[in-house]
């Protein structure tokens, strides 16, 4: 009895004193309220990231910005989801789950996966045609003329290329080229294969792309080399970015307002491009490569314009994750080959080792299988 009566008196001094914490409960329920705040952000952003592509920036300026984050959205939904499943909370985990497994269709323009894939480098070189696209930001270092000379491409689409430089004229000694026709244009094609003809694309100024057909064995490609408008990101602009400054920076708020203004100004302008540029593709009569600088990632609505109907040679071929734009945390490929649907990919690489430029040169390699559009 004296012990019924001394457990109802403990019983009785809880009910008075509440329930008590321990600093690991407190800890834990901190974390579960903060990865729950997290979790509801990341699902508006994840589904954010994927309707992007599919609007138009002129209609929302927002969602166009938000697809630069993209893979990072993607890594913390990851990173969310094995949060919750460390902690037994198996609706949130399920929850997560699908974000992630829905992002996994899209994340693939971004990292794509290939095992036990090997090809004879010789063999390549001399049954297929390897195409390079690259801005080379002016291309006045002379290392560049070696550095073309050693990969020798057989059709090279240049973007910033400053035509009145020594190596370039020894570039047009060496290939037929766009340079005749158009020799102020800072996009140029060269080929070893003879060039048919060449035009300017409806609706899009010289600065901005040029186009040639190519007559490959018996058949005629239809080349595009395109550099998008610009994100207007100055250097400083990346350096206050880069560096976190807009942590501690009393001017951050009309810095970062400057740098977010820009970067939907010109996504309203690229995307009038893109349209120009898929309008034109649609009505060539041959089968089309599509090389260039879309100043744009993979699940922007640039991209998505342009390629729609095109095999992205990254998608094809690549291994693992690939960026074209040399920034610090290396997370841009705004560089693409694309291509008509019945041409082979058999190669793709993003030269990362050389630095002539702010951009690494993208390098394809293909087979033309049938005369077939």
């Amino acid at each position: 009895m004296a012990d019924y009566y001394s457990n109802d008196i403990s019983r009785k001094k809880r009910r008075r004193g509440g329930t008590r914490f321990s600093t690991k409960d407190l800890v834990k329920l901190l974390l579960d309220a903060t990865m729950t705040v997290l979790m509801v952000v990341l699902l508006f952003f994840t589904i954010t990231a994927i309707v992007c592509q599919y609007v138009s920036p002129e209609k929302s300026g927002f969602l166009s910005v938000v697809a630069l984050g993209a893979p990072i959205i993607y890594l913390l939904d990851v990173v969310t989801m094995f949060y919750w499943v460390v902690r037994g909370r198996w609706y949130f985990t399920i929850t997560m789950l699908l974000m992630v497994c829905v992002g996994a269709f899209y994340i693939s323009k971004y990292y794509k996966l290939e095992v036990d894939r090997k090809y004879d480098v010789t063999y390549k070189e001399s049954r297929f045609t390897k195409v390079m696209s690259y801005n080379v930001c002016e291309g006045r270092k002379s290392a560049l003329l070696d550095y073309l000379l050693l990969h020798k491409p057989d059709i090279l689409c240049l973007q910033e290329i400053s035509t009145n430089t020594e190596h370039w004229s020894a570039l047009t000694e060496r290939y037929n080229s766009t340079n005749g026709k158009y020799p102020y244009s800072p996009n140029q094609i060269l080929s070893k294969y003879k060039i048919l003809r060449s035009g300017e694309i409806e609706g899009l100024h010289l600065m901005n792309g040029l186009w040639a057909d190519l007559r490959i064995k018996n058949d005629t490609i239809r080349v595009v080399n395109i550099h998008l408008q610009s994100t207007a990101i100055k250097v400083e602009d990346t350096r206050f970015l880069e560096s976190h400054k807009y942590l501690v920076d009393k001017e951050r708020e009309s810095k970062l307002r400057s740098i977010v203004s820009r970067l939907v100004e010109n996504n309203r302008k690229r995307a009038l491009q893109a349209k120009s540029v898929a309008d034109f593709l649609a009505k060539s009569p041959y089968r089309v490569i599509v090389c260039g600088d879309f100043n744009d990632v993979p699940l922007s609505y640039t991209y998505h314009t342009i390629s729609k109907g095109l095999d992205d040679s990254f998608s094809k071929m690549a291994d693992g994750f690939a960026y074209t734009y040399n920034t610090r945390y290396k997370l841009l490929r705004i560089d693409n080959i694309l291509l008509s649907p019945s041409i082979e990919v058999v190669s793709y690489e993003v030269d990362n080792g050389v630095e002539l430029s702010d951009h690494f040169p993208v390098i394809t390699r293909l087979k033309f299988n049938t005369n077939n559009k």
